[in-house]
């Protein structure tokens, strides 16, 4: 059930939602700072933390173990790129049966609850600089 939100977690929840990048709560707690002074970093994992276990916001682990998190709640994939890490929400529906997603989870023997699928490459800014630097080594 969720709880009504005082003042400081409404702050990290309208932060969290706002946000395009997927922020970590480092990232959250510099952006919640500005509006709300008083509170502490400890506050903000503790509120992160919440918000997660209500469901307000997903919690979404890196590769390097971070955690970065989502105000877009709904079931949805994601990109990661390979060179600076951005985690991008990928627009689009990837069509998986059913079927598909069952014969993966009976072959790790996992329960199927729900799933996501993670892209990894390289970002548009990153493919660039990529390609530039390429050009120049020639």
């Amino acid at each position: 059930m969720k709880e009504k939100l005082n003042a400081n977690a409404q702050a990290v929840l309208e932060m969290v939602r706002a946000a395009t990048n997927h922020p970590t709560a480092s990232e959250v707690y510099d952006a919640v700072k500005v509006v709300r002074p008083q509170i502490g970093l400890a506050s903000v994992y503790r509120i992160l933390h919440s918000l997660v276990e209500q469901e307000y916001i997903k919690e979404l682990r890196h590769s390097d173990d971070t955690c970065r998190y989502d105000g877009h709640i709904s079931r949805h994939d994601h990109a990661i790129c390979t060179d600076c890490g951005a985690l991008l929400d990928v627009p689009i529906n990837i069509p998986l049966t059913q079927e598909m997603l069952e014969n993966a989870a009976r072959a790790t023997g996992i329960e199927l609850t729900s799933h996501e699928l993670r892209l990894y490459g390289r970002c548009p800014a990153c493919s660039q600089k990529h390609t530039q630097l390429q050009h120049e080594h020639v």
